[in-house]
């Protein structure tokens, strides 16, 4: 953490905090656990918002798994933002594309997120192997990388191990 490291509460569930730059696995679910979201175009829609807030430098995404109830992200928090307004952003957006999609009125998401800070390599690498295997163990699919709905910027081996990142890139600080 540096001097210039900025706290961003507004919002923020107590004792929770936005640091601008900071890693983040963020885990957001429909509401009543609405099994809607493993269609392709409504996965698409999913994908293409994370595309958006990046290229609007609101986020670098690291891996994205799209559950029928929930989905798993990891992102990079971009300068002068924060957890709140990134994912209040994500969620009115995709909400309301979503609905339109589906031809269906009412809430989506849960309110809230649930949010873990990942301070390491091997925190990041151990999170995106979770967010891999999590069709498997929710029984969707016998091998991981059968699941369609998923999305990661690192090439995750046939055993499950991480390698290099798949333009060459290193995101995560050293």
């Amino acid at each position: 953490m540096t001097p210039n490291t900025k706290y961003r509460r507004h919002h923020l569930h107590k004792g929770r905090f936005s640091i601008e730059g900071a890693y983040y696995h963020i885990v957001i679910c429909t509401h009543e656990r609405q099994k809607i979201l493993a269609i392709q175009d409504v996965t698409s829609i999913i994908f293409d918002t994370f595309d958006w807030l990046e290229e609007n430098n609101r986020i670098v995404w690291i891996c994205i798994m799209v559950m029928p109830d929930h989905v798993h992200s990891i992102i990079k928090l971009g300068q002068g933002q924060t957890l709140s307004k990134v994912l209040h952003s994500f969620k009115s957006f995709t909400a309301r594309e979503i609905n339109k999609y589906l031809s269906r009125i009412g809430q989506l998401w849960q309110k809230g997120y649930t949010d873990w800070g990942i301070r390491t390599e091997a925190t990041l690498y151990k999170t995106i192997r979770y967010c891999y295997e999590n069709p498997v163990r929710k029984g969707l699919v016998k091998n991981p990388e059968d699941y369609p709905y998923w999305r990661c910027v690192y090439d995750v081996e046939s055993e499950y191990n991480i390698s290099t990142r798949k333009d060459g890139a290193v995101y995560f600080p050293r």
